[in-house]
C-alpha cells in the first residue's frame, strides 16, 4: 500500500467510557474534511514496512476493497 503524508499530523489519546475505547481526531481535521457527529468511519490495524503498527482511516465513509486479512 502507498501512502502519501499531507502534512498534518496531531497527537491522540486513548479515552475509555465504559467497555469502549477512543481514539481523538484533531477539529481542525473534522471540519476540514466536513466530518460530522455519528458518521461511520472505516479503520484497519495494518503494519508498515518497519513493522510497527498503524491504523488506518478512512474519512470518507467507505469501505476498503480487496483486503487480506489475517485470522488472529
Amino acid at each position: 500500500m502507498k501512502k502519501r503524508f499531507l502534512g498534518i499530523g496531531w497527537k491522540s489519546k486513548i479515552i475509555f467510557k465504559r467497555a469502549t475505547a477512543y481514539i481523538s481526531i484533531n477539529k481542525l481535521i473534522v471540519e476540514g474534511c466536513n466530518l460530522e457527529k455519528g458518521k461511520e468511519l472505516y479503520s484497519y490495524l495494518a503494519e508498515d514496512e518497519k513493522n510497527r503498527k498503524i491504523i488506518i482511516t478512512y474519512l470518507d465513509g467507505k469501505r476498503q476493497i480487496n483486503l487480506k486479512f489475517r485470522k488472529i
